[in-house]
């Protein structure tokens, strides 16, 4: 193991630690926390943060003095460290799932009553902006058959997130193997569940699309199981932060089975970016994901890597 994946994988089970002790004390307080902990990581994150400045100042075509990416990005700190604190606790089995649905408000429900009245399951596409998991555990609680995909990390126990998404009444289902999570997904679609997928998850194959001024690769999933079932889709994005999480459901009829996969998945990404263009502030630009990847008008981008087809990850 070399020292940088020691050190990310040592970070993470203090947070995890810190998390479980403060879950005791309620979602309240551990959101607080979160949001300080995204205050810290904002400042001791100086390189970081100054590589993002410059991507945002070239994404958004700004000058160099603009001060809104730097705003941008200490919101995104502060909102996503929030996020990703408040998973951790849910995920300790410290915390109640009565409380956590407390803490997020989902607008829009007849869209999704309308979608699994059709029988054919529903595709419910999130991203990474705010905290999905409470909103899911919220639809869980309303009684909504919910099932969250998730994506296996090195630095984390093969258990932990079947678990943590157990503690929060909800099932789980991985998408790797990827054969394999794809039958399972098939699965709960016939049986008229709805599944809780991120687009933005990721992965090192998928198909190349254009995002937010460059070639990132793109899950294939989403878009396949509503071209293969005919299940409804919904969309999630993220329409308020405090005092709690609030989500709007929107319905999504954009895609053509008749079409190529490659345009099916760019019209999902699209659908991504144009939330993210609109609220900056909210999307976590400091994943390591989208920075790493040259813009599409950068020397070093390789025109041969675009379409992958490859559907190893979904």
């Amino acid at each position: 193991m070399n020292l940088k994946r020691l050190r990310r994988r040592t970070g993470f089970h203090l947070l995890r630690s810190l998390a479980a002790l403060r879950a005791r004390r309620g979602m309240a307080a551990v959101a607080a926390t979160g949001d300080r902990l995204g205050r810290w990581h904002h400042r001791l994150a100086r390189g970081q943060r100054r590589l993002l400045e410059q991507q945002l100042c070239r994404l958004f075509s700004l000058e160099s003095s603009d001060p809104r990416p730097a705003t941008w990005l200490e919101d995104s700190y502060r909102i996503n460290d929030r996020a990703i604190f408040e998973i951790l606790a849910m995920y300790s089995g410290r915390m109640s799932i009565a409380d956590v649905a407390e803490h997020c408000a989902v607008d829009q429900l007849q869209v999704l009553d309308q979608a699994l009245e059709k029988g054919r399951g529903v595709v419910l596409l999130g991203w990474h902006m705010g905290n999905g998991v409470s909103m899911a555990t919220r639809l869980g609680q309303l009684g909504y058959p919910i099932s969250v995909v998730f994506r296996e990390s090195r630095k984390i126990q093969p258990e932990f997130y079947p678990r943590g998404l157990g503690f929060m009444g909800l099932d789980a289902i991985g998408a790797q193997p990827p054969a394999v999570g794809f039958r399972r997904m098939l699965k709960a679609l016939k049986q008229n569940r709805v599944i809780y997928i991120l687009m933005d998850q990721g992965i090192k194959h998928g198909i190349e699309t254009p995002f937010l001024g460059k070639h990132v690769p793109m899950p294939p999933g989403p878009a396949e199981l509503v071209r293969r079932t005919g299940c409804a889709l919904v969309s999630a994005p993220l329409t308020g932060v405090v005092p709690r999480w609030q989500f709007g459901l929107e319905r999504v009829d954009i895609i053509d089975p008749q079409e190529e996969l490659e345009a099916s998945v760019e019209k999902l990404s699209r659908i991504m970016e144009n939330r993210i263009l609109e609220r900056p502030e909210w999307w976590t630009w400091h994943q390591r994901r989208w920075p790493r990847y040259p813009f599409l008008d950068s020397p070093e981008q390789n025109p041969a890597g675009r379409h992958d087809k490859t559907h190893e990850d979904l």
